[in-house]
């Protein structure tokens, strides 16, 4: 058990807490009620004493690079950024998928950041590194893994009724903008934020009835496929063959891996070490 977790037990942060002032109502299941205060009262009991060691254990990491004099690199922070972009197909996909879980790009970086602050500070203190001969028989042993599999660059869009499907296929044949018939007519999200563009997807990535026909489509063709949301109109813009994996594109793919199975190791000691010498005293209720 950590010690945080022992020293909230001790200090009673694990009590039912009394009505808080402008404790309000949440709920009422056939006239019974359930007020906000019980449901903070197990979430804190379910994941308040977990989340409480990681904040603690982040404080400490963030004091023990700044006792070092560390800082964050730019250039790796602008490097992962792009890297986090380059598997979305568009941006806006990207910037979508943001917004929706509440965050931002300069949250996603700040948080990217953090992640290269606590990688180089954990590889300072214990002098951690990759040397060529271990990442190369990583390689080796991991090289079927690393090959890229086949991919089909896909246009998707999204209708009810098979007569529209069916209509707009027949324009797409006849050279109409799969784009922008995507962004006036497709149901499906990515019609309106992307032009029903996928990008290139591997196989596994779709839904199964999707997945199947589009890897067996031609360069350019057009179907429509039935499926219980409606019917899908399917554009194959391209197809990539099989690529073997290539040592120098995977390499700091492999050196990350390998940096953070290293990390992994020595993290547990290295934070009871901090614990040991810090000096972490419970306040009192978080209620």
């Amino acid at each position: 058990m950590k010690h945080i977790a022992l020293l909230c037990a001790a200090a009673g942060l694990l009590a039912v807490p009394a009505r808080a002032e402008g404790d309000r109502d949440v709920v009422s299941v056939n006239g019974t009620l359930i007020r906000q205060s019980e449901v903070m009262d197990r979430l804190w009991k379910r994941y308040g004493p977990a989340t409480l060691d990681e904040m603690v254990d982040e404080i400490l990491l963030r004091q023990a690079a700044q006792a070092r004099g560390l800082k964050a690199d730019d250039a790796e922070v602008d490097k992962r950024l792009a890297r986090v972009k380059e598997q979305f197909s568009d941006p806006v996909l990207f910037e979508n998928q943001l917004k929706q879980s509440g965050g931002s790009v300069a949250k996603l970086r700040a948080d990217i950041a953090d992640q290269v602050l606590m990688r180089r500070l954990i590889v300072s203190a214990h002098k951690i590194s990759i040397p060529d001969e271990e990442l190369k028989k990583a390689f080796q042993d991991q090289r079927e893994k690393l090959a890229a599999p086949p991919a089909v660059h896909l246009r998707h869009i999204l209708v009810k009724a098979e007569a529209e499907a069916e209509e707009i296929a027949k324009q797409v044949k006849a050279g109409s903008d799969f784009k922008d018939l995507a962004r006036r007519r497709s149901l499906a999200p990515t019609g309106k934020l992307t032009g029903g563009d996928y990008g290139f997807v591997s196989r596994g990535m779709l839904p199964e009835e999707i997945d199947r026909i589009a890897f067996a489509m031609k360069t350019g063709e057009v179907r429509v496929v039935p499926s219980p949301k409606g019917f899908h109109i399917l554009q194959v813009a391209a197809k990539r063959p099989a690529q073997p994996a290539q040592y120098e594109k995977a390499k700091e793919d492999l050196r990350d891996m390998l940096l953070e199975e290293k990390m992994k190791s020595v993290l547990p000691g290295y934070l009871q070490e901090l614990r040991r010498k810090a000096d972490i005293k419970p306040l009192g209720s978080i209620f």
